[in-house]
């Protein structure tokens, strides 16, 4: 008789099926300032081993501030921008691939681990398989988790830290003494920091989780009494302390981090870089009722699946009580905080992005529904589900910009009330209106000039899909738990997605700007070590992020052909004083036109103008 199946193959088949499916609907382009943001400070860390993010210059202050050095730094939360090095470093050193494409895929890992650690967390809580896998794929295919597996903001991985952070406390028990409860606990503490470094408003939930921890400790250990806990301190703090300073010490370790990156760009540990217009000043009744219930930004439109916790949560409170304090309170938390800031709804994004995070915490409460679906239930919920999963499909497939761009041309200011609580504007049905093939925002799908699909990445694509749910099918009936099977799931299959990763990646770069490219190339053979880069079009500077393979410093711009601000021309003798040589990207402006070319011209720079198609790049040498 052969083994059965175990929670690490399905944890492991399981993550593999969430990759391929959002490897499918991937699209290797950044589709937000904040995005761009913390994509260029992993880009500064791997070619020059610096912080700064002068190559979006051009954004000013919209989301970076300005350091005591005078470079440009971003003031967004460092934990994504770390997590993204490796990818960012393939995407760097292989040379068939782009460097931002590559970069991309980091929230499809962390969505699909996210999934694999909800199984995990519903089966630890004493839940059927079959309910931690509904549960999972409920997660990964019916919420917001799925477009933003494709976008580059830091709430996927929020997310992520939260929920591996609640699993590893739920993991504290009678079995787990000793070595193995000091490690769960440490864990725990470091996926807390890595949110808080990743979103500094995480700090709040921290006195939540240390209680959760002292909770879960006491409950496993048979001493849970309140009225005992209340009347000896001393007694919880005894039996607890050496895993609450195994929790605490890695939240120090990353204070320390943050507190450190803040010194080294403002001068002081307490400084982040936001501005004090950014502030927790929004109408709280507003913010609350439109991150849960407005057509333009309610989690309950674009997550419907949701409802499903309410008929859920009376009795996981009464089977979980310390999860449910933990899961009850996080959600409250971001609610609350997240109601009350200034942009609650996001901004440009798709739906409620603020209330991602809590999202899988959210999925684990639905476990006891789950586990006694029958009759009109059953078909209650799958019905739930199909509208859920189908609600994800706009988002998916149309860049949510159009939909924002459409009302600002309707005369509507940005952001104004009206868009997010007027059904009329709402985000879901007015992305339905640009559902068309030159809209489409998938890899595999180019409009740079015209329309062209690629056939070959689309059909690849679904064939991973296809054999990760076949193979997680024949683990659920067990029909793969003898050796060699094992070995398929852990080592072959592994390796085939791997490998169709790769070629994709290497046909995603052939994004048609052949000559962007070329001049690029150019650039990198002739260039020296001392020169600069000056890119002057700010729609471009993804392309040359993505294709440029060079380490030279790149300070992004946005000038015409009129007098040049100040900031600039502090900027341009800055560089003009440490780099003997420039290359200038101009964008579309002549020579004798362009505000910059006129200022290295004036001041007796040597000009050697090359031309690539439509592009222009000009290396001025100092006199």
């Amino acid at each position: 008789m052969h083994p059965k199946t175990t929670d690490q193959q399905l944890a492991w088949a399981l993550f593999l099926l969430l990759f391929t499916v959002y490897l499918l609907t991937y699209s290797g382009a950044l589709h937000s300032s904040d995005g761009q943001a913390m994509f260029s400070v992993s880009e500064s860390l791997v070619r020059r081993g610096e912080y700064d993010i002068n190559q979006i210059r051009w954004m000013g202050l919209q989301q970076g501030t300005y350091g005591t050095d005078g470079n440009l730094y971003c003031r967004k939360g460092l934990g994504t921008s770390v997590a993204a090095l490796p990818l960012a470093w393939l995407g760097l050193v292989v040379p068939a691939w782009g460097v931002v494409q590559t970069t991309m895929l980091l929230n499809v890992l962390i969505t699909a681990i996210t999934g694999s650690v909800v199984f995990l967390y519903v089966h630890r809580l004493g839940y059927r398989r079959s309910t931690a896998l509904i549960t999972a794929l409920v997660f990964g295919l019916s919420t917001l988790a799925w477009p933003y597996a494709k976008f580059f903001f830091s709430e996927p991985l929020t997310g992520l830290c939260l929920v591996a952070a609640a699993y590893f406390l739920v993991q504290l028990g009678p079995s787990h003494t000793g070595r193995a409860s000091l490690w769960r606990s440490a864990l725990a503490g470091f996926f807390l920091g890595l949110a808080v470094a990743t979103r500094f408003a995480n700090a709040v939930l921290i006195p939540i989780y240390l209680v959760a921890l002292v909770l879960q400790l006491l409950r496993q250990r048979g001493t849970l009494d309140w009225a005992s806990i209340r009347s000896n301190l001393r007694v919880v703090v005894s039996a607890t302390w050496a895993e609450i300073l195994a929790f605490a010490v890695p939240l120090v370790l990353w204070a320390a981090l943050m507190a450190a990156y803040n010194y080294l760009r403002f001068g002081s540990p307490l400084i982040t870089g936001y501005l004090p217009e950014e502030s927790f000043s929004a109408p709280w009744l507003e913010g609350i009722l439109g991150l849960l219930v407005s057509p333009g930004r309610g989690v309950l439109f674009f997550s419907p699946i949701l409802l499903a916790c309410v008929p859920a949560l009376p009795q996981f409170v009464r089977r979980h009580k310390v999860q449910s304090f933990l899961i009850l309170l996080t959600a409250a938390c971001y609610l609350f905080l997240y109601g009350k800031w200034f942009m609650w709804h996001g901004g440009f994004a798709w739906g409620p992005r603020f209330l991602l995070p809590v999202i899988p915490l959210l999925c684990v409460t639905m476990a006891p529904l789950l586990e006694r679906l029958a009759g009109m239930t059953r078909a209650l919920f799958w019905a739930l589900f199909a509208l859920s999963l189908a609600v994800q499909l706009p988002g998916l497939s149309v860049h949510f910009i159009h939909h924002q761009e459409a009302l600002l041309e309707a005369g509507l200011p940005l952001f104004d009330p009206s868009t997010f609580f007027h059904p009329r504007y709402s985000q879901l049905w007015g992305t339905l209106s640009f559902l068309s093939p030159e809209n489409l925002d998938f890899a595999w799908v180019q409009t740079t000039a015209g329309i062209r699909i690629d056939w070959i990445s689309l059909a690849l694509s679904t064939v991973l899909v296809a054999l990760c749910a076949w193979v997680l099918a024949l683990l659920i009936l067990e029909r793969m738990s003898s050796l060699p099977h094992k070995l398929s799931v852990f080592i072959i299959l592994p390796l085939l997605v791997a490998g169709a990763t790769a070629l994709l990646l290497c046909r995603y770069k052939n994004d048609g700007h052949a000559e962007y490219v070329q001049m690029l190339n150019f650039l990198e053979s002739t260039s020296e070590p001392s020169d600069a880069i000056i890119q002057n079009n700010p729609p471009e500077t993804a392309i040359l992020q993505n294709h440029y393979r060079g380490q030279l410093p790149i300070y992004g711009l946005f000038e015409g052909e009129g007098s040049l601000p100040q900031s600039t021309l502090s900027l341009l003798d800055t560089v003009s004083s440490r780099h003997p040589r420039i290359w200038l990207i101009p964008g579309p402006l002549p020579p004798n036109i362009n505000s910059l070319d006129l200022w290295f011209s004036q001041r007796g720079w040597s000009a050697a103008h090359s031309a690539f198609g439509g592009q222009r790049l000009t290396l001025y040498s100092r006199p």
